[in-house]
């Protein structure tokens, strides 16, 4: 019996000293209720950014990715399913986000393939290579370069869908922009490789069509 209420005691102390354990259990409709005020940020931002640069024309996806027309090209040759397409892009954040701001141009860009471009910003880098990206245009952006410094694009399917909806309203020297809210890019775990994207950021992309081989 003696031994039963020692080992009660030792129970009862060793059970004081524990530090309590908490468990991060997820929360479906939490996770909802976050993920609709995301949106409505971003969204927020995107209406800004909009405002913002006088663009009152654009258009969205099915999924809800943002595209206007700046520039309609020369009206001369347009794409077609397979034909060869080259484009030059830039991808950057609005100045509404948390990251340090270029004065110079009110954008922060994380990646772009025109070289002029990145030597104007500081963004140059010698080991990337800077030429137009080329691909087989299906009207979907699906065929986007996977094996190229830029190959992260061709895992966001959103943004295919908007690159190829997009350039079909444009002709040869167009552009066009594309604004894509968070939870269509990298959500709330962002991209910890090249190029590293933040957790639950808007991403832009100046889409320029350079050239349309029939």
């Amino acid at each position: 019996m003696k031994n039963f209420f020692n080992l009660i005691f030792f129970s009862v102390i060793f059970s004081c000293n524990v530090d309590e354990v908490y468990i991060d259990v997820f929360d479906p409709v939490q996770a909802r209720i976050d993920s609709i005020n995301q949106r409505k940020d971003d969204k927020n931002l995107i209406f800004s950014y909009l405002d913002r640069n006088s663009i009152y024309s654009y258009d969205t996806t099915n999924v809800g990715v943002f595209y206007s027309v700046i520039n309609e090209g020369e009206n001369q040759i347009f794409p077609e399913v397979n034909d060869i397409v080259s484009i030059n892009i830039a991808g950057y954040y609005t100045n509404d986000s948390i990251f340090f701001t270029n004065d110079s141009i009110d954008l922060v860009i994380f990646d772009t393939n025109v070289q002029s471009l990145a030597e104007d910003i500081g963004y140059y880098d010698l080991t990337k290579y800077y030429s137009p990206l080329v691909y087989t245009y299906n009207g979907l952006g699906s065929f986007f370069p996977v094996v190229s410094d830029h190959g992260y694009l061709a895992q966001l399917s959103d943004f295919k869908i908007a690159l190829g909806n997009s350039l079909s309203k444009i002709s040869e020297k167009g552009k066009v922009k594309i604004l894509i809210p968070s939870g269509n890019a990298y959500g709330n775990s962002g991209n910890t490789n090249n190029p590293v994207i933040p957790e639950n950021v808007v991403l832009i992309f100046d889409v320029h069509l350079i050239k349309i081989r029939k």
